[in-house]
């Protein structure tokens, strides 16, 4: 994609090529404009030197007119370029002296003109032959279209197919205006009358003339053109490519299995070392859950057991026809006892599993529960600090957190339990402490462990703190035992 959009920027100055027909325009109605300009020039002079060899002149044509002006309109479409101009033919009459000698001093000008302009002159009478210029002299251009207009008063400007010597360079092929010529026939009127007409020609300037004129110009901006293409493709290389594949190897490791996440050296920008992070960050949760996942199923299997083990052994010997009555109802609650217990295990085991789907994102605060949480726990006196204060955490949610955090106080001998809320620059904290037994020193690394509990006689799951832990978890926070005097503290973090 990247090797795709980089070449389509060298493309665009080629692109240029297609804006060729637009330009050959330009430069048609251009050259149509310098051929007017001429005209007009010449038509005056020769509408001056008429009136100095005849006098005030002599009317040529009894049909008064009125001139008005011309400005260039040429387009070279497949519609506007006529054929080539019909070559001259014989004259009918021979022009009087007056015209001879106005064509002469007139060739003299044109002569003069000729090398720099390029052009073609042909100096007419008002018969249509040709009097003067730089070609054709003594012959008749009267039945041409565009002459035959300008004795009818117009001035008339038309592109007509060039005639080119030799065969024609490869690259013209790009550029209709390489194989056109201009011609401009203008009347030329003294006292509203035709005495004549000046019939001018040029081949218009192209595109791949200007283009060698400019070639230094143009080779200079070709290669600041490819060095800027090949710069910006270091960059996206440099800062987007090279760590959007780096990425692309660490997460396929990561799938193949791969324990560690391998950081990387440069991230180009900080919108891709934020997707680095977010992956690693991703990539340690997934691992952790891996982790928890292998380590529940191991407690699991475990926890199962025994129960299941009593229950089998106690269905055989119920199959023992010598046995009282009193052993029976024994190896009976034996069994209720333990499918009690294997019920709980699944219990607790279903509500880790469902941890991070109870874990709603919302806005809550204690005193929306503190009704509820003081019915359920009578035996408990609960005290609250700021219970007004919101927690960035879902009403439903919260009660399952304290619900699980005040049993464990209660299973743990406390009478009294405080709540408290509070804000930092890290976010909303929370933390529920009790005056109960307390968790020893020895037990404090591994309240967290799933399965584990001192209260394994009484029927204890050991889920019931790793099920908080999970949920707060879900919610980005953290769940921290802190160190206290007497009872437990455990200090719940919401990140801001």
């Amino acid at each position: 994609m990247l090797l795709l959009v980089l070449g389509l920027v060298l493309c665009l100055p080629f692109a240029g090529l297609f804006l060729f027909k637009f330009y050959a325009s330009q430069l048609v109605q251009q050259t149509e404009e310098s051929l007017l300009t001429q005209a007009s020039v010449l038509s005056a002079t020769y509408a001056q030197l008429y009136k100095t060899q005849t006098g005030d002149g002599i009317p040529v044509s009894d049909k008064p007119l009125n001139v008005t002006p011309v400005f260039p309109s040429l387009s070279i479409n497949n519609d506007s370029v006529l054929p080539p101009r019909p070559d001259a033919v014989a004259r009918v009459n021979i022009p009087n002296s007056a015209y001879l000698e106005i064509g002469a001093q007139l060739t003299q000008i044109v002569e003069a003109s000729q090398a720099q302009t390029l052009a073609g002159y042909r100096l007419l009478d008002a018969k249509g032959n040709v009097i003067g210029g730089s070609a054709e002299v003594g012959l008749s251009l009267a039945h041409v279209d565009e002459v035959a207009q300008a004795f009818k008063g117009e001035t008339v400007s038309v592109a007509r197919v060039r005639i080119r010597e030799g065969r024609e360079p490869f690259l013209y092929a790009f550029s209709r205006g390489t194989r056109v010529r201009v011609f401009v026939a203008m009347p030329v009127i003294v006292k509203d009358n035709i005495i004549g007409a000046v019939y001018i020609s040029r081949t218009p300037n192209h595109i791949f003339r200007f283009l060698y004129g400019e070639r230094f110009n143009l080779t200079k901006a070709g290669a600041f053109i490819f060095i800027s293409t090949a710069l910006i493709g270091l960059v996206f290389w440099r800062f987007i490519t090279r760590p959007i594949h780096t990425l692309m190897q660490r997460t396929q490791a990561i799938g193949n299995g791969s324990r560690r996440w391998e950081p990387i050296n440069h991230y180009g920008t900080r919108e891709i070392e934020n997707l680095s992070n977010s992956f690693q960050s991703l990539t340690a949760r997934l691992q952790d859950q891996q982790d928890a996942l292998k380590s529940y199923t191991a407690h699991v299997t475990h926890e199962l057991k025994s129960p299941l083990t009593a229950v089998k052994g106690a269905a055989e010997l119920l199959r023992e026809n010598e046995m009282t009555d009193e052993q029976r109802h024994r190896f009976l609650d034996n069994i209720e006892k333990d499918t009690a217990r294997m019920e709980e295990l699944l219990a607790s085991m279903r509500k880790f599993s469902l941890a991070d789907q109870n874990a709603s994102v919302g806005s809550s605060s204690l005193s929306g529960l503190e009704k509820e949480i003081r019915s359920s726990f009578p035996k408990l006196e609960i005290g609250m600090q700021n219970e007004t204060f919101f927690l960035p955490v879902h009403q439903n949610t919260l009660r399952i957190i304290l619900t699980h955090l005040l049993e464990n106080a209660a299973q743990h001998k406390a009478r009294t339990v405080a709540l408290e809320v509070g804000t930092s620059t890290k976010g909303a904290w929370l933390t529920v402490s009790d005056d109960g037994a307390g968790i020893s020193v020895g037990n404090q690394e591994k309240i967290m462990t799933p399965f584990f509990t001192t209260r394994r006689e009484q029927g204890g799951t050991g889920m019931g703190l790793n099920i908080v832990k999970s949920t707060v978890e879900a919610l980005g926070g953290n769940l921290s035992l802190e160190t206290r005097g007497n009872g437990a503290c455990f200090r719940i973090t919401f990140d801001g």
